[in-house]
């Protein structure tokens, strides 16, 4: 279906999504309109700030009869270092004064040395706050760039951690607060609370190719934390989705034997190896195995790997 992009003055729809662009400052008429606001903590640009973005965005619509209830669908942030407002502030200003310290060392070299240094410096520049300004020849610092950061980590890092805070700085804006938790949690979520959780090798699977397939953004909270949890579990997986490929193991029906007999194939070495290991997963071990068993299960193998041979004892020998 086609979902044509409207102005937020355009005639209101059953359904609307707005943007930041609409935040602040658009007026918008809809007598029957109820506000969601939904904050993805995969998402850093959604984790907005409830003094500021929050208000603005609960008083976007002027004139609904349900304007004193908003509803606030969010995810709370996962992060490894417990570091405190107060460090991350700390570090913060000691990246910006070393920044500061850089351009105005840099400034103060001559110019024709400067832009020479500058030149050198294109597309190499790893300096956080710092920019080359072409046009004067000159590095830059952003002193809002650091502000910005702060603000950032006080979102996601501290209201959006736990119900608790955010629900508390809610309240301390004036927001009366009713509360409905929904627990979801992907297969990774549960290994991390409980490593010993059986969950199947598909469900497994499917949540790793779908991290993987992400594409790369800028975030607070990646949730690639949850590839190592999965590899942990089941080092198997890592394997089929690098070698083999989701639409591969979905073929094989994520059977985690024929994923592995996959696999064997694709060893570069001979196929006599090739035949050993195959058989190696199929013959139990340290038990008595009839003769015609094995050659049935030794057969297979040859067929696989389009060996054009008939199995006989013998060949077990050799």
């Amino acid at each position: 279906m086609n979902f044509p992009i409207e102005q937020p003055s355009d005639p209101v729809k059953k359904i609307n999504f707005y943007t930041s662009t609409a935040f602040e400052g658009c007026d918008i008429y809809d007598e029957f309109g109820r506000t969601y606001i939904v904050s993805d903590s995969s998402k850093s640009h959604t984790l907005v700030d409830i003094s500021t973005l929050f208000i603005q965005i609960c008083g976007r619509i002027r004139n609904s009869m349900y304007a004193t209830d908003i509803i606030h669908i969010y995810s709370t942030t996962r992060y490894s270092e417990d570091v405190s407002l107060e460090q991350f502030i700390e570090s913060t200003e000691k990246t910006l004064a070393k920044a500061v310290k850089l351009v105005k060392d840099t400034n103060s070299v001559a110019e024709d040395s400067r832009r020479t240094i500058l030149a050198a410096l294109k597309d190499k520049l790893n300096e956080e706050y710092v920019t080359i300004d072409e046009n004067n020849g000159l590095l830059v610092v952003d002193k809002n760039l650091p502000k910005v950061d702060i603000v950032n980590f006080k979102i996601t890092k501290q209201l959006y951690r736990n119900s608790i805070t955010l629900h508390n700085e809610q309240r301390r804006n004036g927001f009366g607060v009713s509360i409905k938790t929904v627990t979801v949690q992907s297969p990774a979520d549960e290994l991390e609370l409980n490593p010993k959780a059986k969950i199947s090798f598909q469900e497994l699977f499917d949540e790793y190719a779908a991290i993987k397939e992400q594409p790369i953004t800028y975030s607070f909270d990646s949730p690639h934390y949850k590839l190592e949890i999965i590899e942990s579990k089941n080092s198997l997986i890592k394997e089929a989705y690098e070698k083999l490929g989701k639409v591969e193991v979905q073929r094989l029906k994520y059977n985690q034997t024929n994923i592995q007999r996959e696999l064997v194939k694709k060893l570069d070495i001979s196929i006599e190896n090739k035949i050993v290991k195959l058989l190696d997963k199929v013959i139990a071990h340290h038990e008595a195995t009839p003769i015609s068993a094995v050659k049935e299960e030794l057969q297979a193998i040859y067929d696989e790997l389009g060996v054009a041979r008939k199995a006989k004892a013998t060949d077990l020998a050799s």
